[in-house]
Formats: structure tokens, C-alpha cells, sequence
């Protein structure tokens, strides 16, 4: 048998690079092995799904991540040089012996001992999650195309009301003031209806994230210093040392935040805190909104997030949705933790 050559050799290794590359997006693990099966290579997605340490993978043979070989050597018969095998349910098993199913494809690159195999799979647990994401925003924006359209609908009619009750008003000016206070009073009404039309507005017109490395400590001061929960409630931020930088549109991260702060204050009936945290992960920054307020029941927390669900007399329902969508473009996740009685914690995950 020839052997190859040092040029068929490098061309070899820029096609398997160019195959991670390509193919090893944060979602995707990749992991390559040679022609007998043993790793020579994996991403840190590959790392995050089999719950591996760091290179840990090198070394092992493949077949010893999938306790039901025969699954994968169909997956791997299918493999060719000028193509991938079709994505195929595997079962991998974890660096804790945790059973994972993924959708895994394969592909070789170059021939006989010296062939390579790039393997790329992703947790089908993850692809729900995405899905879910998917879903969510396509209902966001459905409901932000229908919010757009009734709120232009009663903006102008709602200017008129407006400016005729101000013409009243002046009509009335030295009769008796009982009338000037039902004037007042619709007034006020419709400057909140006016209010409620221009967050319509502004969830239909949810802008794009122009995203940049940085850190969150510059937005989490700046909203510190702004914002002023009423007298009894005080704001406390808790910073780790030396956060690193992740990806962030710091304004619109600065929204999410401040929509999480004010609630956390609002859930506060008299004395109490609302605390901004940030703690490292895994692979993923931490920033905790925890405040001690009467909490969110059990039965309430599934819905927290759905468009116009709200449990304020007064509210859009708009404020939460509005923020998980603003998480969710900075491919991060946000949780609630809650309990009666002891206060609530939302957690934002950014990925690093």
C-alpha cells in the first residue's frame, strides 16, 4: 500500500480543521477519531454534552461512549469521503455514565490507515430547547404584529379623546371643582391607555441585538445608580471579582435586567432587598435577580413568560416575554426560582 505523501497529509488535516470548523458550532459537538476508532480530537461542545473534562475524550475509543454499537456502526457504515451520513438517533454515554440521545452524523476524510472520521452530534435535548426558542419567538412575533396593529388603531382616536378633554377642561375652568376632578381624573386615565399603546409599540418593534464582547459590570453599575425603588426597598449588587467577558448588546441586556430589578421591587409589599449576583458556571456567567418578596405560586410560574399573561392589576403582561426574548438573542437561558412567602430568584445564564 502507498503511503501518502506529506502534501496529501496536510491537505488531509485542513480538510478534517475545515470540517470542525465548519460543523462545530456551539451546539454541535464534534469529535474526530482515526481509523480505528480512538479520538484525536473534540470541541468544547463535544466536552459540554458527554459532561467530560477538557480533552478528557482523547484517546478513548469511540465505541466505549455508545453502549448500543451496532446503532452507530450502521451510522458509521454510511459514511463516505464526498459526504456525511444522514443525522441518526445514538445513544452516547457520559463521562458520569449518564445515557444522552443524540443526532449524530459522520464523515470521512481521506483513505485506508490513514482515514479520519468527523463525528458531529447534537443533544436532543438541546434541539427541544431550541425548538421551544424557535416557537416562542415565531408566537412573539405574531403577537407583536397584531399588538403594532390594534395599538395604531387606538392611538388616534385616543389623541382625540384626549385633546377634547383638555378643550373641556378649559371649558370648565371657575365652575365648581368636583368637575374639574372628574376631568382630572380621565385625564390620568388616558395618559395610562396612552402608556399601554406605546409598550405595544415597543414590543412590535423588538429590535435586533448588535452583539459585542464586554462585560456585564458596566450595566449592572450603570442600572444601580439609576434606578430608585421606592423608601422601604433597597438595591444591592454582589459582583464577583474578575467576571469574564461574554457577548452582550448592552442595552437591551440593561432592559432585561432593569425589567427584573423593578419587579423583584414591586414584589415587596414593606421592608425588604432586591440583590444583583453574578457567579461563573460551567461555561456560562451567572446573573441572579433575588429579592425577598411574597413570591410567585407554583401553579402562576409556567405561564410567567407567555405574552400578556400578568398577575398586576395594572400590567401589559408584556415585561417578562419581552425579557426572556432579549436572554434568548444572546443565545443565554433565564429561570425563575420561587417559593411564598420567601421571595424570588431569576437567574440568567450568558454563555462565555
Amino acid at each position: 500500500m502507498n503511503k501518502p505523501n506529506p502534501t496529501e497529509k496536510s491537505e488531509q488535516a485542513a480538510a478534517i480543521r475545515d470540517a470542525v470548523e465548519c460543523m462545530g458550532c456551539m451546539h454541535e459537538g464534534t469529535i474526530v477519531t482515526d481509523s480505528e476508532g480512538m479520538v484525536t480530537e473534540t470541541n468544547l461542545a463535544a466536552d459540554r454534552i458527554l459532561e467530560a473534562p477538557s480533552m478528557s475524550l482523547k484517546g478513548t475509543n469511540i465505541r466505549a461512549l455508545c453502549p448500543v454499537s451496532s446503532v452507530y456502526d450502521e451510522v458509521l457504515r454510511h459514511a463516505g469521503g464526498d459526504r456525511r451520513s444522514l443525522n441518526r438517533p445514538v445513544i452516547l454515554q457520559t463521562h458520569g455514565g449518564k445515557r444522552k440521545l443524540v443526532n449524530m452524523s459522520i464523515q470521512r476524510v481521506g483513505e485506508g490507515i490513514e482515514a479520519r472520521f468527523v463525528h458531529v452530534f447534537q443533544d436532543c435535548a438541546d434541539l427541544r430547547t431550541m425548538e421551544e426558542r424557535l416557537l416562542q419567538s415565531e408566537r412573539l412575533a405574531t403577537v407583536g404584529k397584531f399588538a403594532s396593529q390594534i395599538a395604531h388603531e387606538i392611538r388616534n382616536p385616543l389623541s382625540s379623546i384626549s385633546l377634547n378633554v383638555e378643550l373641556l377642561e378649559d371649558e370648565l375652568r371657575g365652575q365648581s371643582s368636583e368637575a374639574r376632578s372628574l376631568i382630572r381624573s380621565v385625564l390620568r386615565e388616558l395618559d395610562r391607555l396612552n402608556d399601554i399603546v406605546g409598550e405595544y409599540l415597543q414590543f412590535s418593534r423588538f429590535p435586533k441585538p448588535h452583539l459585542s464582547r464586554g462585560h456585564v459590570d458596566s450595566v449592572i453599575h450603570e442600572l444601580a445608580g439609576s434606578f430608585k425603588p421606592k423608601a422601604p426597598v433597597k438595591l444591592e449588587i454582589s459582583l464577583m471579582s474578575d467576571s469574564p467577558e461574554v457577548w452582550l448588546d448592552e442595552r437591551l441586556l440593561r432592559q432585561a435586567l432593569e425589567n427584573l430589578v423593578r419587579n423583584g421591587a414591586e414584589a415587596i409589599e414593606n421592608e425588604g432587598t432586591v440583590r444583583i449576583e453574578t457567579d461563573t458556571v460551567d461555561r456560562f456567567l451567572v446573573i441572579r435577580i433575588v429579592d425577598t418578596g411574597r413570591g410567585i405560586p407554583a401553579e402562576v410560574q409556567p405561564k410567567l413568560f407567555e405574552p400578556f399573561f400578568t398577575t398586576k392589576p395594572q400590567g401589559t403582561g408584556l415585561g417578562l416575554a419581552t425579557t426572556q426574548q432579549i436572554i434568548f438573542e444572546h443565545n443565554g437561558h433565564l429561570l425563575v426560582e420561587s417559593e411564598l412567602g420567601k421571595g424570588t430568584t431569576f437567574t440568567t445564564l450568558l454563555p462565555i
